[in-house]
């Protein structure tokens, strides 16, 4: 079984971002701190992640079919890593919740719904690490159409990993002002929960870009190779490979990537050093 050519329902936005905005007010309205100022504050963030846990699933279903235009991918090629990975982050979740899983149910709907929202896109970026397997002195479609499926994967990559941020930009958020309203308030709870978050999309991204980075460095090498060329030669192949690098990305890394679209990121770093050196 392979990805579908045809392209998601246009107007699925409109059932599932209502839908899981719903969800989401559900769970804010059943809080016992309804009424107060922290609830009003949490409330926001967390019908905020709802709904944007549902826009968040519509944009990977697109990434997903846009995907097949790459070529064909096995639905068991990203079943298996996803699955393990979700497995386990939740085993994870239940022993941290172990002593409270009925009184952290509303947490645990907020995180399933993220979960959810997500998924599609995971699905896409571990897609796209399966259409980069392929080194580019051995594929065999041209320069040309290597180049163009490269730059494209790297934008879908790009747009993906943005989404990703936001929605765990809004997890932390929910449940800093969570324990805030609960007033169980404690920072390095709220790092370690950021930090946690923004590990799993790493884990999904950061052997993806690197194996298509890679594919990139191999396909300026083939283009404009340097070892047959005269002295003379070299500073205008060097810009040659310079202009073919910029648009493929290769000169970036996966944790720059990550730090400038995990808005998050920033702030947990900073926050950890504040908290930690201060001791």
């Amino acid at each position: 079984m392979s990805v579908a050519g045809s392209a998601p329902f246009p107007y699925l936005a409109v059932l599932t971002v209502p839908l899981s905005g719903a969800i989401g007010l559900t769970v804010v309205l059943t809080s016992a701190y309804r009424g107060s100022d922290d609830w009003l504050i949490w409330s926001c963030a967390a019908v905020a992640l709802a709904a944007a846990s549902g826009a968040a699933f519509v944009h990977g279903l697109r990434r997903w079919a846009e995907l097949a235009g790459f070529g064909g991918v096995p639905v068991q090629v990203v079943a298996w890593p996803l699955a393990l990975l979700y497995g386990v982050s939740g085993v994870v979740l239940i022993v941290v919740l172990r002593g409270d899983l009925f009184g952290a149910w509303r947490a645990l709907v907020l995180i399933v719904l993220a979960a959810l929202g997500l998924a599609p896109g995971a699905a896409t970026i571990v897609g796209v690490g399966h259409v980069a397997r392929i080194r580019a002195d051995t594929a065999r479609a041209s320069p040309g159409l290597q180049l163009a499926t490269l730059i494209a994967a790297g934008r879908l990559l790009q747009s993906l990993l943005t989404v990703m941020g936001g929605i765990v930009a809004l997890l932390v958020i929910a449940e800093a002002t969570s324990q805030r309203m609960t007033e169980q308030t404690s920072i390095e709870t709220t790092l370690v929960f950021g930090a946690g978050t923004s590990a799993l999309v790493a884990i999904v991204y950061a052997p993806v870009a690197a194996k298509l980075r890679q594919r990139g460095r191999e396909l300026v090498d083939l283009c404009h190779p340097l070892g047959t060329l005269a002295p003379d030669e070299l500073a205008e192949a060097l810009d040659k490979r310079s202009r073919l690098e910029t648009p493929l990305g290769v000169d970036r890394t996966a944790f720059s990537d990550i730090q400038t679209n995990l808005v998050v990121v920033g702030p947990l770093l900073a926050g950890a050093a504040s908290v930690f050196l201060s001791r």
